[in-house]
């Protein structure tokens, strides 16, 4: 987590640590996880102003699951490339009787 590592951090500095993401939708996801109570948002009004965002107490109690899961996508990305690039002629799921 971006902001874990090196809290508190800046908008611009996450936006421009997370190449894959515009603006408006990492706004958005910022609004979303600060409404939840996993971050915080402290607005300076400094001129010009600027805002910082740091994890909750709440938020740390993710960390572990979040660092967790990142582990888990590294470890068998290769796996899900390879699945992803392979044709789909049939379904892949089962049908019940």
């Amino acid at each position: 987590m971006k902001i874990s590592e090196n809290e508190p951090v800046r908008f611009n500095e996450l936006y421009r640590n997370i190449p894959s993401v515009s603006e408006k939708v990492l706004s958005q996801v910022l609004r979303q996880l600060t409404i939840d109570g996993i971050i915080q948002r402290k607005l300076f009004p400094d001129i010009p102003p600027h805002t910082e965002y740091s994890v909750t107490d709440l938020g740390k109690t993710l960390l572990p699951h979040v660092i967790s899961l990142a582990n888990w996508g590294r470890e068998h990305f290769d796996t899900i490339i390879s699945n992803r690039q392979k044709p789909t002629k049939t379904p892949n799921y089962i049908i019940a009787t």
